[in-house]
Order: C-alpha cells, then sequence, then structure tokens
C-alpha cells in the first residue's frame, strides 16, 4: 500500500470511530438524521473497502468511475443481454466480499471482484467473468489520464488484469 493510500485509509478510520461514537450517543433517538447517519458510516465503509479488500485494477476502475461522477462524465455498458447507453454515475460502492455496485442511472450492475478478469483500453474496460461464461464492458466517455495510472505502476503485474492496452501501457511504465 503506497504512503497517500495509508493516509487516507487512516483519515477514513478517524471520521468512520468519530461516526460510530456518535451514532452510540443517539441510538435511542427516532430521528431521520439518526438514520442519514447511518447511512454516512456505510458510505465510510465503502471508502475503507476501496482501500482493503478489492484488487488494484478493480480500485483502477472505482477510481475512473468517481472521477467520471465528479467530472459529470457518462458510462456506457454492455453485459451479456444488457445495453444502457451513456449515462451518469449515480453512485459506487465496495460491500463486503470484494462485491462492486455500480448504478449508471436507473441501472444497477454488481460484480465481485475475486471473480473477474480485465482487460484495460484507454476509453473501456472489459471484465469477463474467470468461467468465461459472462462479461461486463464499460466504456468512457473521459478516457483514463495518464496521472490515474500513474499511481497504480503494480496493475501490470496483477494477477487478474489480462491485456493492458499499449498506450496504457507506456503511461505506466514511466514510473517504474
Amino acid at each position: 500500500m503506497r504512503e497517500e493510500d495509508t493516509m487516507l485509509l487512516e483519515c477514513i478510520e478517524d471520521v468512520y470511530h468519530s461516526f460510530e461514537r456518535a451514532l452510540k450517543k443517539v441510538q435511542k433517538v427516532r430521528s431521520v438524521h439518526v438514520r442519514k447517519f447511518e447511512l454516512l458510516l456505510e458510505e465510510l465503509l465503502s471508502e475503507r473497502r476501496a482501500f482493503e479488500d478489492i484488487s488494484i485494477p478493480a480500485r483502477l476502475i472505482i477510481e475512473q468511475l468517481l472521477e467520471l461522477q465528479f467530472k459529470v462524465g457518462q458510462v456506457a455498458l454492455e453485459a451479456e443481454y444488457l445495453r444502457q447507453p451513456f449515462s451518469s454515475v449515480e453512485s459506487v460502492k465496495i460491500e463486503e466480499f470484494g462485491i462492486i455496485r455500480l448504478k449508471l442511472g436507473e441501472l444497477e450492475v454488481r460484480w465481485r471482484d475475486g471473480n473477474y478478469s480485465y482487460y484495460l483500453y484507454p476509453d473501456k474496460v472489459e471484465l469477463r467473468a474467470n468461467d468465461e461464461k459472462s462479461a461486463i464492458k464499460l466504456f468512457f466517455s473521459i478516457p483514463f489520464n495518464q496521472q490515474t495510472l500513474e499511481r497504480f505502476p503494480e496493475i501490470l503485474r496483477s494477477p487478474n488484469v489480462v491485456y493492458v492496452h499499449p498506450q496504457l501501457e507506456q503511461w505506466i511504465r514511466k514510473v517504474q
């Protein structure tokens, strides 16, 4: 884990424990605000799992999706018989056991990180199930950028990355 990841994780832990203490104080209060605090605590757990429970390629994809969410980018999706045209990223969550939940517009898709191999292209990612029976393709309106990729040089050695486009590989190799 990189130094900046450790710092981010420590900050998440600090905030999480503060919220946990606050919730104990109000556990008998009947208010919608208490439920909102509980949801914020769940969000913090999801953020923590991004650093602890998922692989490097999944983390890269999560960061790309979050970038698109903040930059008002869009993502299209193809999965078996399902097609979703370009739409905004509503939410990205990491659940227990490395399950990633992505909501695009009104559509929600989930995959378990450990069950997929990753194929990385400048403006899309293909996730193929290890049993090769299903695949998910995510198309990005804003392609990966060099700064993001440079933060994940270990992606080239990741066992669940099958293919990295030559342009992306070139950017990653610059920092190795």
